[in-house]
């Protein structure tokens, strides 16, 4: 999988238990189910993990699910449920760093194979033992390397999460072949506090289009599932306060059966420059003086951004709103039939709905000149006015995220560089007057060399323009439970921008750049 990574670690670690950290006397290693090394099982199973079969064990309770992908599911792993919470105790001493970035929100544990805990290296040095990766080779089949070590301790509170992803690392010799996770959540974890791993089901193309298979938390379970291409997977957001999804992940190695495929995603070429519209009719005259356009140039200029709230007319932003309810619901769904048709993916990428070249003529008529107007010729003349750019193409797109939706920083979605420009209108739930930023959710970030450059939160009757260069990618973060039923809508628009623009840009910022240089040299000559 090729994905870009922001920064991810907080130097601050998670507050830890009251357990106290002398060590005990070495102790011996735990003991596994010997259910699960009996021939009597290991044998079907194999059977059923190598031809896609389902499997169930009555007497173990253990399950093997065929779809979309071998996944297992082995209840009771660990023989004394003693060691299972002194496992636990220990774990939760363990320094924790918060991982935040496009794709997840939770914590995790420095490398395990570091720990001198004894019950967590007990634990190590029997999971990576030659005798249980006999064990697991037998279950699966599967040739696996005992010398790499791979394994952490994770918590995911109420709103952590991890999205649609594949796991599938590997080089041209050897890769992650199989991902396991020991579940150490309260005994009462239920479907209701979330934090399920959730399997994906793939298209013809390879990509994840759906959830079709979904196994629950449960203490003292081991769930393993096989690394490839399609295994496409996600941790559910957590939705109880109380609990915390505490679990020991990693991955068995393993030498590779077959040589690395790339995928790519299918170019949607930019759509050309529409019919003009009035910039008086629709927006707010104190953006259209000289001055303020000279104003609102300064500040890109210097910042490669720039928001401009209240940039409709606000009895035209207040028609758009009340013509979006009057269609009957917060989505804009009129005559039983969404506004929003289209739900966008695939998604290990990006989860929004957006409105569909056939459900044009279900647009709100205010709405619906917004969007003329972002593909006029009239507006691309503003746009070059006070961004001092001029532009060779666009595309616009209407787009609707709600809960669970997001996009994310991946090789497959690469954007053309250009300038984004964004109109938003959301619809915000009873007594909100503006998105909260403390919900974490929903946001959009620009990110380059690992580092947040700019967030932007949606705002009613807000315009944001931000020149994305080389190296800039943008993202908008997952929405979790706590936006509620608010809604993040708006008129996206990307304008690719004539490159011998932006290098007299760099001409003229390099000539500036030389005279205070000159000026700093003969200051400290008189000096």
């Amino acid at each position: 999988m090729a994905k870009h990574e922001l920064a991810q670690h907080n130097s601050v670690p998670l507050k830890r238990s009251k357990l106290s950290l002398q060590a005990p006397p070495t102790i011996e290693p735990p003991v596994f189910n010997p259910r699960y090394s009996d021939s009597a099982f290991s044998k079907p199973f194999n059977t059923a993990f190598r031809d896609r079969l389902v499997f169930e064990d009555d007497q173990s309770d253990a399950r093997l699910y065929n779809a979309p992908y071998p996944a297992a599911s082995l209840p009771n792993f660990l023989e004394s449920t003693d060691y299972l919470q002194k496992l636990r105790e220990e774990l939760l001493t363990e320094a924790y760093f918060h991982k935040s970035n496009d794709l997840y929100e939770f914590f995790q544990s420095e490398d395990l194979r570091l720990s001198r805990k004894p019950h967590i290296a007990a634990f190590k040095n029997a999971i990576y033992s030659q005798k249980f990766f006999s064990l697991m080779s037998s279950l699966t089949g599967i040739d696996l390397d005992p010398s790499i070590i791979d394994l952490n301790g994770n918590q995911y509170h109420e709103g952590c999460y991890l999205l649609c992803h594949d796991d599938d690392i590997k080089n041209e010799k050897e890769g992650r072949r199989i991902a396991f996770i020991l579940y150490l959540v309260d005994e009462d974890w239920s479907a209701a506090d979330g934090g399920a791993l959730d399997l994906f089901r793939c298209d013809e193309t390879g990509y994840p289009v759906e959830v079709t298979q979904s196994l629950v938390p449960v203490r003292n379970t081991l769930a393993f599932f096989e690394l490839s291409s399609v295994s496409y997977h996600q941790v559910a957001e957590v939705l109880t306060r109380d609990k915390s999804r505490i679990s020991i992940s990693g991955w068995f190695h393993g030498p590779l059966q077959t040589k690395l495929v790339s995928k790519t995603m299918p170019f949607i070429p930019l759509e050309p420059s529409a019919q003009d519209i009035s910039l008086e009719s629709l927006l707010n005259p104190d953006y259209l003086s000289e001055s303020a356009m000279a104003n609102i140039g300064n500040v890109f200029l210097e910042q490669s951004s720039i928001e401009l709230q209240k940039f409709l007319r606000p009895e035209v932003y207040e028609q758009l709103v009340q013509e979006l309810e009057a269609m009957g619901s917060m989505e804009g769904a009129g005559t039983g039939k969404a506004l929003w048709d289209v739900v966008m993916g695939p998604q290990h990428v990006r989860r929004y709905s957006r409105v569909s070249q056939r459900n044009q003529d279900q647009i709100p008529m205010t709405l619906s000149r917004l969007q003329r107007l972002f593909k006029s010729k009239v507006f691309e003349a503003y746009l070059t006015k006070v961004t001092n750019l001029t532009f060779l193409s666009a595309n616009t797109e209407m787009r609707m995220f709600k809960k669970g939706d997001y996009t994310l920083l991946h090789d497959h979605a690469l954007e053309r560089n250009g300038l984004d420009v964004v109109f938003s209108f959301p619809h915000l739930g009873e007594g909100r007057d503006e998105w909260e930023e403390s919900w974490n959710a929903g946001s959009t970030h620009y990110v380059a060399d690992k580092a947040n450059l700019l967030t932007l939160y949606p705002r009613h009757n807000t315009l944001t323009m931000v020149l994305r260069d080389e190296g800039t990618l943008r993202f908008v973060r997952y929405l979790n439970a706590r936006v509620g039923e608010s809604r993040r809508r708006e008129l996206s628009a990307m304008y690719t921008v004539n490159e011998d623009d932006e290098d007299e840009e760099e001409s003229e910022g390099e000539e500036g750049d030389e005279e205070a240089n000159d000026n700093e040299e003969a200051n400290g000559d008189e000096n």
